[in-house]
């Protein structure tokens, strides 16, 4: 998420709009996220707005806000589940106050890789965890691209005792905070508009971040290691309004339904690509790449499960039907 993001997330005039405005026998529905207009998320809004209009024959068009111009990741939750609007992309951590078992998906190296961990949240196991948001209001339609996170830094470390003492901006995600605490560094509460100045005057020695967010957001410039700990794979989800969702007609429901996979599928193919030019800008920057053995790591934080799983009530049995889901992929 960028500081034009956050600065533009203020902007609530679209909010007092009628979030379903029917002109000339068109329905016009809303789909909002915080980030920017060439952002994945807006590829796949902006593909599935499409594939609808053609479905209907021009009956229904989507409007794809971006930049949080709809609120940011809370307050799209709260609108989502009053009806103030119809569609939105959004993370998983935003989500766990109001679904605590997704807390589950912040266990640290919950996943063996970025592509296994797409490989479940897109199959059965996906399937399952989307159907977390039925009794909260909102239907889970898919979940989207998954963001790796590593540590870019200006206080390289390449063992787990050279980490101990590192004061890491993390998500203020019970799981993100906890599994940095097991690992001996020090979670620090920044907000993101404030990452760039405060990695730059030594406020915090680091922060957990996606390669793309290190070019987007130009942390490039102010940080020289980024250390590939890949400690979490952030699912986002694509969602719609359950109160207006059902009261579209069955044949809108059904099209909204039957485009989603193709826009997902462009949105996930662009992102991919971003992602993959991120490293190699990166790399290209002169920024230290660094790698270390992650066994030592996972074993640390093991016992942050404990902690982070009795915040879901389901999350043990949630947990153990992703390890059956991992041995199946």
């Amino acid at each position: 998420m960028s500081r034009r993001t956050l600065a533009l997330g203020a902007l609530a005039s679209p909010l007092a709009m009628p979030f379903v405005a029917r002109a000339q026998g068109v329905t016009e529905l809303r789909l909002g996220h915080v980030l920017s207009e060439q952002s994945s998320y807006h590829v796949a809004g902006t593909k599935l707005s499409e594939l609808v209009e053609r479905r209907t024959n021009g009956r229904v068009k989507i409007n794809v806000f971006a930049n949080s111009a709809l609120g940011g990741e809370l307050r799209l939750i709260q609108s989502a589940r009053t009806g103030a609007i119809d569609l939105m992309f959004n993370s998983q951590p935003s989500l766990e106050n109001t679904i605590r078992d997704l807390g589950v998906l912040s266990l640290p190296w919950l996943f063996d890789s970025y592509e296994q961990a797409n490989r479940l949240m897109q199959g059965a196991m996906g399937q399952r965890l989307l159907t977390l948001l039925d009794p909260v209001g909102m239907v889970g339609l898919s979940w989207f691209n998954l963001f790796e996170r590593s540590v870019l830094t200006n206080r390289p470390f390449t063992n787990l005792a050279e980490a101990r003492g590192l004061k890491i901006r993390v998500i203020q995600s019970p799981g993100y905070v906890e599994a940095y605490r097991s690992l001996g560094m020090q979670p620090t509460p920044t907000a993101y508009a404030e990452l760039f100045l405060a990695l730059q005057n030594g406020v915090v020695d680091a922060a957990e971040l996606a390669p793309d967010q290190m070019i987007a957001d130009r942390f490039v410039e102010v940080i020289r290691h980024y250390v590939l700990t890949k400690t979490h794979q952030l699912p986002s989800v694509l969602i719609a309004s359950r109160s207006r969702f059902t009261a579209l007609p069955p044949d809108v429901q059904t099209a909204i339904r039957e485009s989603v996979p193709a826009a997902v599928t462009e949105g996930l193919a662009y992102y991919n690509r971003f992602r993959d030019e991120s490293f190699v800008e990166v790399r290209r920057r002169g920024i230290n790449i660094i790698e270390p053995d992650l066994a030592p790591f996972k074993a640390a934080a093991r016992p942050a499960y404990e902690t982070i799983l009795s915040n879901a009530p389901n999350g043990r049995a949630l947990l153990a039907e992703i390890e059956a889901a991992k041995s199946r992929a």
